[in-house]
């Protein structure tokens, strides 16, 4: 046990008198000069966040990021260690939680060929945007909602992917699970 004069008090570097970040482990979209990537959301707070994600950050570099549906959020790169780096909102976010529900997984747009099997049958498109549960891709013809596909983009292949719903020649692609933050990422990352 310690004795009392061992023991030290450091009021002003009382942790409890300061707001504290929120620890989360969310996909975020990442805007550096007009190229979106997918990072992981590792803390939060309204000045600021953490994140980490092979992606090309320099401290310094002003980007926008967003997470969930909710608007993107400029800020300055202040520290960057490896593929960890944080960002300083240029003006305080609000990041208590919305009232939105369910929550929906940010969506980064994503330019890609898309090949879509279904029913025996092959129809190439080009994928708009990506997210943990799916794809959003421009087709060329009509895929009935609902239908069971296969989907080949980017060199990876999401089997059971279901067509929940369809707007002129877009489909939104529901995966039968969601994919990680790292499947994520090595899609929309690469260069």
């Amino acid at each position: 046990m310690q004795n009392q004069s061992q023991l030290q008090c450091y009021p002003q570097h009382d942790r409890r008198r300061i707001e504290r970040s929120i620890r989360t482990f969310r996909p975020a979209c990442i805007e550096i000069a007009g190229k979106a990537y997918a990072a992981t959301m590792k803390d939060c707070s309204d000045y600021g966040c953490g994140f980490d994600g092979e992606i090309p950050i320099t401290k310094g570099e002003t980007v926008r990021y967003r997470w969930g549906s909710r608007p993107f959020v400029t800020a300055n790169v202040v520290w960057v260690d490896g593929t960890r780096f944080g960002l300083e909102n240029e003006l305080p976010c609000e990041i208590a939680p919305s009232d939105a529900f369910p929550y929906r997984s940010v969506r980064i747009p994503f330019e890609e060929t898309a090949a879509v099997y279904f029913g025996g049958r092959c129809i190439v498109g080009s994928a708009r945007n990506i997210a943990q549960k799916g794809f959003c891709i421009s087709v060329p013809e009509p895929v009935p909602t609902g239908c069971l596909s296969t989907l080949e983009i980017g060199g990876a292949v999401f089997e059971n992917a279901t067509v929940r719903w369809t707007n002129g020649d877009q489909a939104g692609f529901a995966l039968d699970k969601p994919m990680s933050i790292p499947t994520l990422a090595s899609l929309t990352n690469s260069t």
